[in-house]
């Protein structure tokens, strides 16, 4: 049995370190068709609104929607964001993994 934990442990350290080297599919338009669920994506935009919730804030960019575990983001500032797609309510938007604020 500790022999089995210790395999499953090793694979998942070796997925979540394959993980690292992932280049994210960058994206054109305001959409997410077409992509699947675990999909690491990059796109840039302007934040058209941002809605506080308990734990980060819901910003929509362009039309997407993209979860994001910070505060204190303004609308109408460009952003470039890194994500993973997920889906939730039946739609597909991105949890952050990378936010950058331009200038």
């Amino acid at each position: 049995m500790r022999r089995f934990v210790l395999i499953v442990a090793i694979v998942g350290i070796g997925l979540l370190l394959g993980m690292l080297f992932v280049e994210p599919i960058p994206i054109q338009g305001s959409s997410l068709d077409g992509l699947i669920e675990g999909q690491i994506v990059s796109f840039e935009g302007v934040v058209d609104e941002v809605r506080e919730l308990r734990s980060g804030s819901l910003i929509v960019i362009e039309d997407v929607r993209v979860f994001c575990e910070c505060r204190g983001i303004a609308a109408g500032r460009k952003v470039n964001v890194e994500g993973i797609v997920e889906e939730f309510d039946g739609d597909l938007q991105l949890r952050v993994l990378f936010l950058e604020v331009i200038l």
